[in-house]
């Protein structure tokens, strides 16, 4: 668990210690914060023969098989293919109504529920109106807009962020990853795990191409590097779009018309719900379109 949700698992001790704790909880914040990690140890809290200090205890018979991923009271439910069908929560449906093969709770993970399609978020809704005794839905969100307003009202609902930079920064100290070279990161302080995913998966120096590119969008003729980075890695689309995002309002506070902001704005947005959808050499030409309205933009 992160030094950011001591207080917020505290809250939830004191919830379930005073028989408050909700059958359904959703844990909603921005991707980074570790919103699964802690579902991953309030399951194992849940599913625990002796929990200590509503910690497992790591020593019982669950915790061994949540150790070797195989006790039978706890099912995870994740995308397929980009998002979550009908068939995963009718099975949630079915293993929620079965007895308890251990004795004691069962526990569901949903990751990522706002994948769920229409059909799926109707059928978790079915089961989240008639509760089970020691039936724990757990779920993770990253956007609660993109939830239906029927499954959010029955759920209770945890805010799982970083409250303090200074929390972030010293976190990451400890984890020895070089990114005070950096002049963009303050901007993912908040996501921190994000931060050490990119530094993992060797994405630092990538993200750095696409600052300065963004930077320097009058100037910049790396285009084609930009454009590989982009096609190869499509989630740094997101990234990208924050840097521009940031240039764009930089430029208008130093005098670029409104109207020439609006239409960057436009294209921007248009980019980013075209890579959405769209691949290969047809992204290729969005992004080239976006960097000549771009830099006439600001000319």
């Amino acid at each position: 668990m992160y030094t950011w949700q001591h207080v917020l698992w505290q809250q939830l001790q004191d919830s379930f210690q005073q028989k408050r704790f909700h059958h359904a909880q959703l844990f909603i914040g921005l991707p980074g914060v570790g919103k699964f990690d802690l579902v991953k140890v309030l399951a194992s809290t849940l599913l625990c023969e002796r929990p200590e200090g509503f910690r497992p205890c790591n020593a019982c018979k669950a915790c061994g098989l949540l150790a070797a991923e195989t006790h039978p009271d706890k099912l995870l439910i994740s995308a397929e293919s980009n998002s979550i069908g009908v068939d995963a929560i009718r099975a949630l449906s079915d293993f929620i109504h079965h007895s308890a093969l251990q004795g004691g709770n069962k526990v569901v993970l949903i990751k990522d529920a706002e994948k769920m399609t229409h059909s799926a978020a109707n059928a978790l809704l079915k089961t989240l109106e008639e509760p089970n005794l020691n039936r724990y839905i757990l779920l993770t969100c990253n956007d609660k807009s993109q939830l239906p307003a029927t499954v959010l009202s029955r759920c209770g609902q945890q805010s799982v962020a970083v409250s303090e930079v200074s929390c972030a920064q010293n976190w990451l100290s400890e984890q020895h990853i070089p990114l005070h070279e950096f002049a963009w990161v303050e901007q993912f302080y908040l996501q921190p795990l994000k931060l050490v995913q990119w530094h993992e998966d060797g994405m630092l120096d990538k993200i750095q191409t696409l600052y300065l590119f963004a930077s320097h969008l009058k100037e910049s003729h790396n285009f084609a590097e930009v454009q590989g980075i982009l096609t190869e890695h499509t989630q740094l689309n997101s990234v990208f779009y924050v840097f521009i995002n940031q240039q764009l309002k930089y430029r208008l506070q130093q005098g670029l018309g409104f109207s020439a902001y609006n239409d960057a704005q436009k294209a921007l947005h248009r980019f980013m719900l075209d890579t959405q959808q769209i691949l290969g050499l047809n992204q290729s030409l969005g992004l080239a379109k976006l960097i000549y309205t771009l830099q006439n933009a600001i000319k």
